[in-house]
């Protein structure tokens, strides 16, 4: 395989892939490009040259956007031109009604099913947000995030559903950026967080639920308005 070149193409930071399961790497990679910023949105995405990037044919490319595509984080014109989706008001508002329904059933099962185990590392994880939220650190904040989600989602015993909240959630991940990009807005997500933990606490399924529903309601309202419509962008 060719080697990584180093350019100012952003995609040029993607490492190269020697695994197995080429298709499922090369959409990971691609994924993790759009979902950490490195890709923004309306970037071009030229098949030969992320294949020559990634170390990889321009086949498994393919079949990662489409892949992508159908995540919504990749958007394919007539001609066949790929380039990482826009972000606007109705894709926000469609993925969080999405995650409103799963993730708050994986918060409700999760919650009432914690071990004292689970509330330790749930605790350890606050505080570091709590520290992280201070200085304003927004990449490792919505890394962070997922742990302390994850912490309760796990202990629902339910793989599947996990594995579809986990992907939605990370794909907000581009929105979660604009609901941080304002000191009230973090103070807020913080103050979230310690419901969250609160309900996890008493083991109170249906208080997470409805701590996780008016989250995200509340992301919805804060950044709705801050982005574009489909339809003003011709879109669909």
């Amino acid at each position: 395989m060719p080697p990584v070149k180093t350019t100012d193409d952003p995609t040029s930071r993607i490492a190269p892939i020697f695994r197995t399961s080429v298709e499922h790497q090369v959409a990971a990679a691609l994924r993790e490009m759009i979902v950490g910023g490195v890709l923004p949105e309306a970037t071009p995405l030229v098949q030969r040259e992320l294949a020559e990037r990634l170390g990889v044919s321009q086949t498994p490319v393919r079949v990662a956007l489409g892949e992508l595509e159908r995540d919504g984080l990749v958007e394919v014109g007539e001609t066949g031109r790929a380039i990482v989706s826009r972000l606007t008001r109705e894709d926000l508002e469609e993925l969080y009604a999405a995650r409103l329904g799963l993730e708050g059933l994986a918060a409700r099962l999760g919650a009432a099913a914690v071990d004292d185990a689970d509330l330790r590392v749930m605790r350890a994880v606050l505080a570091r947000l709590v520290r992280l939220a201070a200085r304003r650190e927004v990449e490792p904040y919505l890394d962070g995030r997922w742990e302390l989600h994850a912490r309760c989602y796990r202990a629902s015993g339910r793989p599947r559903l996990l594995a579809e909240v986990e992907r939605l959630f990370r794909r907000g991940v581009r929105y979660n950026r604009l609901v941080l990009s304002d000191a009230g807005r973090f103070a807020r997500s913080i103050a979230s967080y310690h419901d969250f933990l609160a309900a996890c606490e008493s083991r109170d399924g249906e208080a997470a639920e409805r701590v996780v529903a008016s989250s995200m309601r509340w992301a919805v309202d804060a950044v709705a308005g801050l982005l574009p419509s489909e339809r003003a962008q011709g879109v669909g």
